[in-house]
């Protein structure tokens, strides 16, 4: 399809009406549990696997923490390479000491450059790229998932992403891909970033700022018009929050309960309910975890999984942040 101009576009309990497990989960059909695992963890075996590389010092990558949308890496690239096609663009943001590098981007001129912290390259999916470092420095490296970018140039300009290449970009500033670039940095040295709610929602705005700014459709773009989602769809989407807390909930099966596109839902539930999807589904989380603490004996690291946390410490983290006290210390309060 080709391009137009725009488009304007042990036991079980019966809890509140959800079956709970022994282990403090919620029974699961297999129609969910297709749902989960159709988009799994990004690899560093999907990307140019710098990480792997011999010269490499690795400092955190978000493997270990199971991102689906996004790739990203905090470390010491190597000193030089050739780099194949991985499929899905990246960026690279520099975090530390000025390094001169050298680029060639397919058969593209030659580009030598001092780059120094918060300049950033941008690199196709498809190029092969060679690279030259000279001295050692920290970079963060992300890689974002080719069909995640597709869909945002399919709804932005209504054709194949494929008629939207992403424009090769060295050593430039870019102040919103910053902004987004030191969340994740900031979310990998933390290993605070384990909800795969948010994550999916920074790699549609990096998807569509991407394909805004750094494409060959760039300058092309009129901000369409969003779907209205009615009342009676939002209330339906909210009873499937409430269902399915125990779940890894994506963006795109949210998305798909209303009929609206994942480029889109952030904008239109913060419009009808107030709050962004990721912060509306992590105060249903921490509201459950207290029923749960308070109403039931289940160990806290079961509340945690039967609440969608990925672990006790998750469950903690936000508990504090958000009730003002440790799990453990507000079921001592709440004991009846």
């Amino acid at each position: 399809m080709m391009c137009s101009s725009t488009k304007h576009w042990g036991f079980n309990v019966l809890y509140n009406g959800t079956l709970i497990d022994g282990h403090g989960r919620r029974n699961r059909s297999a129609v969910d549990d297709m749902s989960i695992h159709s988009n799994p963890v990004f690899t560093v075996a999907e990307t140019h696997r710098r990480p792997l590389h011999g010269e490499s010092r690795l400092i955190a990558h978000s493997e270990s923490i199971g991102w689906r949308s996004l790739y990203a890496a905090i470390l010491d690239p190597p000193v030089e390479g050739i780099e194949p096609p991985a499929k899905h663009p990246s960026f690279t943001y520099h975090l530390r000491r000025p390094i001169t590098v050298t680029r060639k981007v397919d058969t593209d001129r030659r580009e030598k450059a001092l780059i120094s912290p918060r300049r950033i390259c941008l690199t196709p999916g498809a190029a092969t790229t060679r690279w030259e470092h000279r001295g050692h420095t920290e970079i963060l490296q992300v890689y974002l998932r080719q069909p995640i970018y597709e869909s945002a140039v399919s709804e932005m300009y209504d054709c194949d992403g494929s008629q939207a290449e992403i424009v090769p970009r060295f050593a430039i500033f870019d102040p919103l891909l910053e902004q987004l670039a030191m969340t994740i940095t900031d979310a990998l040295v933390e290993g605070s970033l384990e909800d795969g709610l948010y994550v999916d929602t920074l790699a549609q705005m990096i998807a569509v700022h991407l394909a805004r700014w750094h494409s060959s459709r760039s300058g092309k773009f009129h901000q369409p018009s969003v779907k209205v989602v009615f009342g009676s769809k939002m209330r339906r989407l909210t009873e499937f929050v409430e269902e399915n807390l125990d779940r890894d909930l994506r963006l795109e099966m949210m998305a798909r309960e209303v009929g609206v596109s994942p480029l889109y839902l952030p904008r239109v539930f913060k419009e009808s309910i107030g709050q962004s999807p990721h912060r509306y589904v992590l105060a249903r989380r921490v509201e459950r975890a207290r029923e749960l603490l308070r109403d039931t004996e289940l160990p806290i690291v079961d509340v945690a999984l039967s609440c969608g946390f990925s672990s006790q410490s998750h469950l903690s983290n936000w508990f504090l942040r958000i009730v003002g006290v440790p799990p453990g210390a507000y079921r001592k309060q709440t004991a009846r």
